[in-house]
């Protein structure tokens, strides 16, 4: 049985909703938001759901334990590199008196990059689809990596320079896709795949990234 000893669970009664709601946060911790009083019947979920709380927890502790060590190594273009390889920032950070300015250079470090790399591949799949934005804007973002408004002004979370050549693409063609379906209908996915035939897989290998330091 999955049970706190294994990780944190954090139950959030929540009256109003219709439904249990069961979620792993980036630490691990299990958050069930459930309009159940009954400890029995949560735990009834909680062991139906067993496998798949254990797969997401495995996919984290994978994800972290693969983190570069802040300051001296850096994940740049899905890999991870030592800042010595990246002269400019290496000086930054050399000065840097504590933890929160390296991560200040990082994220600036980031967001250069993502200027300098991604409007290119945006004006090459716009082409390629037929779908242009009105504006493209970069933003370092928590939880997404990109996102796309009814105005159709895309904007790209600066940390995808983590992520591989491919990965960033997919995002892109995803972000696209929106401009002409604001939504994720099987016409949606089937826009996306026509352009990127692995869609799928990327999609997946995404859902278990973190979009952090």
């Amino acid at each position: 049985m999955f049970d706190s000893h294994s990780s944190p669970i954090l139950i959030e009664y929540r009256p109003r909703n219709r439904n249990t709601y069961i979620r792993i946060s980036q630490n691990g911790e299990v958050k069930v938001r459930t309009p159940l009083k009954n400890e029995s019947a949560i735990r009834r979920i909680l062991k139906f759901r067993e496998g798949w709380i254990r797969t997401k927890l495995t996919e984290i502790q994978a994800y972290h334990s693969d983190m570069p060590i802040v300051g001296k190594e850096i994940r740049f273009r899905g890999e991870t590199r030592s800042v010595e390889q990246l002269p400019n920032l290496h000086k930054k950070i050399l000065k840097a008196e504590n933890i929160l300015t390296i991560e200040k250079y990082y994220y600036r470090f980031y967001k250069e990059e993502a200027v300098l790399t991604i409007p290119s591949r945006v004006a090459f799949y716009s082409r390629k689809m037929e779908l242009y934005p009105s504006d493209i804007r970069f933003k370092r973002l928590r939880s997404r990596w990109g996102s796309c408004d009814t105005r159709g002004v895309v904007t790209f979370n600066i940390m995808m320079m983590q992520l591989s050549y491919e990965q960033i693409d997919y995002i892109i063609v995803h972000e696209l896709a929106h401009l002409r379906h604001m939504n994720h209908s099987k016409h949606f996915h089937e826009l996306v795949k026509e352009y990127l035939p692995e869609a799928a897989r990327f999609r997946k290998e995404l859902k278990a990234i973190r979009p952090s330091i």
